[in-house]
């Protein structure tokens, strides 16, 4: 930890898990093979703190390095707008994405502006001031309708065509996502109009 510096567990990136990981195996063979003198150890451990302070020192100067080590934030939502490339890439599905949404107090995907997924796998997200905040449940998902929650709204099928109609689209396949709401209505995000390009955010 002083080697490394202060982190939250929040903070930990995989590599820092394989760190972890390969000490606790250099402390397992140490208690279970005899052979192993205590010079071993502690020349192990020495030689596997040093390398990694000397790889976290190149990190910290080499901004490539640091990118390709630690990664970069990926753009879920850019202005409102899907990214599913970016989605795609860090395989969050959408009803993932929804949970990810409520735990930052974001209860329709209609309320998110930016949704940024950090490096260290937490989610930051940016409300659209003028909405305002309502439950709202998935109805279309990648095309797919989910019909256990359209009968759990007292809704069916054909009343989901109906309203897909009104707003230009034939079928729930040319949506990549709908959610409905009391206050709000049907929201729908067409496939039109989804992001598949990344924008970065961070050098």
């Amino acid at each position: 930890m002083r080697v490394l510096g202060k982190k939250t567990m929040a903070e930990v990136t995989p590599y820092d898990l394989i760190y972890t990981l390969i000490l606790g195996g250099i402390v397992e063979g140490a208690i279970y093979d005899q052979a192993i003198h205590v010079g071993h150890i502690i020349f192990a451990l020495g030689f596997w703190g040093i390398l990694i302070y000397i790889i976290e020192l190149v990190v910290q100067k080499q901004h490539r390095s640091s990118q390709v080590l630690k990664g970069i934030p990926s753009i879920l939502v850019q202005d409102g707008q899907l990214n599913t490339k970016e989605l795609a890439k860090n395989h969050i599905e959408l009803e993932q994405l929804r949970s990810l949404l409520r735990a930052q107090n974001c209860f329709s995907l209609k309320e998110a502006k930016y949704v940024i997924l950090e490096t260290s796998g937490e989610v930051s997200v940016m409300k659209n001031e003028e909405v305002n905040s309502t439950l709202a449940v998935l109805l279309i998902d990648e095309g797919r309708v989910e019909v256990k929650a359209l009968e759990s709204i007292g809704k069916t099928e054909e009343w989901l065509l109906e309203e897909i109609r009104k707003k230009g689209y034939e079928k729930p396949t040319d949506l990549v996502y709908a959610e409905w709401s009391k206050k709000k209505g049907l929201y729908i995000v067409p496939y039109s109009k989804e992001i598949n390009v990344q924008l970065r955010i961070d050098g």
